[in-house]
């Protein structure tokens, strides 16, 4: 009889993995991986990525943004970070799931990978201590931490498992030629959110120069190692990085600055209730024993450190890097519980750990045991998309020439603007404030505020020469992004039928019935929230300006 060894490590490794990602993309996602459209979008910067990825899928390359992106440009260069993005496309290409579903899955299950790296740095420790952590990663969910998720900071969610990773390097140097690794892992959060790899640069400063301090001695193998791998690192990001020095420094050039809160949800240390008094405790255990904790330790004290930055000058980065706090400070937490425990309880088995693990969970998951930060379950629903106006960017991208532009009137939805970008079309959207004061008139216009919706962050650079880069934006005319706008200029024009303020949807569909009426534009789709109308003669006069 053949006998079959349970390993209730990998057992409880691989049922937390699956409980990470049923409580974090589970829920969202309905429970299911594949939809009809971009569910459970909450905002416009997961539009944001959720298009770019769908344009290097589409081109094959991401050499250039695609001119919809970037104010209808054609020859402004690829200037984010694409790590992301590309394993998105590839994920998309391996599995049949479109992009949009690819791009969102894959950040739960990388945050996941991230908790898991985080588990085995402390077991280089502590097996113990390692397990008794795991559970407070969940917290990534509590605490608004979820918009983190909905609301597309994922590239920084990503990064930061990443740098877990740079962690996990630094307990196995001794591995032959560990630097490989080193380089990897940096390249990735350099590519991923470039943030993170200058948060990596100074907890490896931090890690080394601990070192030294404790073995009282010029570590030169450790040197040699970050320099081989330094070295290597910049060899992979070459191309990126002469983008990161010529385009992105100069725009959004490093100003010190000091900030107490952010306008985007994240976690602050009172936020841990409880566990927050576990983390000081933690802190002082791992002063005391950091000779044997030297890894854990000062990764976690690094990013407090690093997430406080608020306070002395990395501003929204320091708050971005909070997203992973439960991650980083589960060490604490682990330890401090473990060490009270082993006061009371001289012989410890590894049982123990496990069981203490599976209450943290329930504690977690559970919403009312006081005084312990609970995960949040997300909102029912599906987001700020919806399968009527995803009708609408499809149609728009399919039935319409490439050159075409699209002009969208109020939509209850076209705030986050970045979802507009679905069309595929260089699109222009009217600015509602100037929208309403011609309702208040009651005026019917030919020329409306209007708004050139695109990415502004890098300026949409293009190449001169191989060091030489230029801004379109820069050198845009005055009024490029913002301005008067002939409405008849356009080739279609996207009317909401419906709003949650009746009247902006009315004076909608005043203004197309108008331009039906003049035969200056029909209807080409419909249904139950939108239509879409082609201007016969785009240029030529489609409206007469009126009251109404």
């Amino acid at each position: 009889m053949v006998k079959i060894k349970l390993d209730l490590e990998k057992i409880f490794l691989l049922a937390f993995f699956g409980l990470f990602l049923y409580l974090g993309s589970g829920f969202l996602f309905d429970h299911k991986l594949s939809h009809d459209f971009p569910y459970a979008y909450m905002a416009s910067d997961a539009f944001q990525h959720q298009t770019r990825a769908e344009s290097i899928k589409d081109a094959g390359n991401y050499r250039n943004e695609a001119s919809y992106i970037v104010f209808g440009v054609k020859d402004a260069i690829g200037y984010y970070p694409p790590v992301l993005y590309d394993l998105s496309v590839m994920l998309s290409h391996l599995s049949g799931l479109e992009v949009y579903d690819a791009i969102y899955f894959l950040v739960f299950f990388i945050a996941g990978f991230g908790a898991l790296a985080m588990y085995f740095v402390i077991r280089q420790f502590n097996k113990n201590i390692a397990i008794i952590s795991l559970p407070i990663s969940l917290l990534v969910f509590a605490n608004g931490l979820y918009t983190g998720f909905t609301w597309g900071h994922w590239p920084a969610i990503a990064a930061q498992a990443f740098l877990v990773c740079v962690f996990w390097y630094t307990s196995r140097i001794g591995l032959e030629k560990s630097y490989m690794f080193l380089a990897i892992f940096m390249a990735a959060a350099f590519m991923t959110h470039t943030s993170e790899a200058l948060f990596a640069g100074i907890y490896l400063v931090i890690f080394y120069i601990a070192s030294v301090i404790l073995a009282r001695k010029i570590d030169l193998k450790l040197a040699k190692n970050l320099i081989i791998s330094g070295s290597l690192c910049l060899a992979i990001i070459s191309y990126y990085f002469v983008i990161f020095i010529y385009v992105w420094l100069p725009r959004q050039a490093y100003e010190f600055g000091v900030g107490r809160a952010w306008d985007n949800p994240t976690i602050y240390l009172s936020d841990f209730k409880f566990f927050f008094l576990l983390i000081l405790v933690g802190i002082l255990l791992s002063i005391i024993f950091i000779k044997k904790s030297l890894v854990p330790s000062i990764a976690s004290l690094s990013m407090i450190i690093v997430g406080s930055g608020n306070y002395f000058g990395f501003r929204e980065k320091a708050f971005q890097l909070r997203f992973f706090w439960p991650v980083f400070l589960s060490f604490f937490i682990g330890f401090a519980v473990y060490w009270i425990l082993k006061l009371i309880i001289k012989e410890w088995k590894l049982a123990y750990s496990f069981i203490l693990s599976g209450l943290l969970v329930a504690a977690i998951v559970v919403d009312n045991v006081p005084f312990v930060p609970h995960y949040n379950a997300p909102n029912s629903g599906s987001g700020i998309m919806n399968p009527y106006h995803w009708e609408v960017f499809k149609w728009a991208r399919q039935s319409t020439n490439r050159e075409s532009t699209v002009y969208f009137f109020y939509g209850d939805i076209y705030g986050q603007d970045a979802l507009l970008r679905n069309t595929k079309r260089t699109h222009y959207q009217v600015i509602p404030e100037d929208f309403i004061d011609a309702i208040n008139k009651k005026e019917i216009r030919r020329f409306y505020d209007t708004e050139s919706p695109g990415d502004h962050g890098g300026g949409v650079p293009y190449k001169k020469s191989f060091l030489s880069f230029g801004s379109r934006l820069n050198e845009a005319p005055q009024g490029f992004l913002y301005g008067k706008r002939d409405i008849c200029a356009y080739d279609y024009y996207v009317f909401d039928k419906v709003s949650r303020q009746p009247v902006l949807a009315q004076y909608n569909l005043l203004i197309a019935s108008e331009l039906q009426k003049n035969g200056s534009a029909a209807v080409v789709f419909e249904n139950q929230v939108a239509i879409i109308m082609k201007n016969s003669n785009p240029g030529a006069d489609c409206i007469e300006q009126r009251s109404f």
